[in-house]
């Protein structure tokens, strides 16, 4: 049975993780259905359908990973689909987005360039969120762990070699390509201000719970190993 032994159904409801699931499902079809029949890629409906359908793959790999790599902590909220803030920002990108149909908004012309520059940064994100999951196994967790476990490892190679809070630096340029696929300015630039804000905050408090598990240990860690958001050291 080896690491699955270790669900613990008490803490999943099973009928919560379906619907959730089948939700995601039918969105992501819908979305890839939207896609295959306006065909053109330079128009309003198509970004939004293809945002639409990254942010169900999203959601859908918070789960299927944390259900893969850290099945004791596995429940019917690790789709984060709980966090209204994601609902926000998918919605203020939406409504950018379409401001650029209304005549007297401002104009910009949607080009397959921003649109593949855009994917090409959320495949990045979503690749590197995915693979520290992955590489962290059962020290990773969606929230900020308080209390010190001998079951979690101070993890440092993988991913973790070349950057501290590789999950946080995916999920920015998640965001930075969302808002370049959609040409977003506005949010793009508001977005990255508050995101940043943000990680660095969390970051700062995190670590003190890092420093106070792992010592010295984290300490040489976070000074020889750099998040790579821009300017969070």
């Amino acid at each position: 049975m080896g690491k699955y032994s270790n669900y613990q159904p008490v803490r999943v409801r099973l009928h919560v993780v379906a619907l959730k699931a089948f939700l995601l499902g039918v969105v992501l079809t819908a979305s890839l259905g939207v896609m295959l029949f306006i065909r053109d890629s330079n128009t309003l409906l198509f970004r939004v359908a293809l945002y639409t359908l990254l942010n169900s793959i999203f959601h859908l790999l918070e789960f299927f990973m944390t259900a893969l790599c850290n099945t004791l902590e596995v429940d019917d909220d690790s789709f984060i689909l709980n966090d209204i803030e994601l609902y926000v920002v998918y919605i203020a990108s939406v409504l950018e987005g379409a401001l650029k149909t209304i005549d007297w908004a401002y104009s910009i012309k949607l080009r397959t360039s921003f649109l593949m520059a855009g994917l090409s940064i959320i495949i990045l994100g979503q690749i590197c969120r995915s693979l520290a999951m992955y590489t962290a196994g059962v020290s990773f967790h969606h929230y900020i762990q308080k209390e010190a476990s001998d079951k979690r490892p101070l993890v440092h190679w993988g991913i973790y070699k070349y950057m501290r809070h590789p999950s946080y630096f995916g999920y920015f340029w998640w965001f930075v390509g969302g808002q370049i696929m959609l040409q977003n300015p506005v949010l793009c630039v508001v977005g990255i201000y508050k995101l940043h804000q943000f990680f660095k905050n969390r970051i700062s408090y995190e670590e003190e719970f890092l420093v106070a598990f792992y010592g010295k240990q984290y300490e040489i860690y976070r000074e020889n190993t750099p998040t790579r958001i821009p300017y969070i050291k």
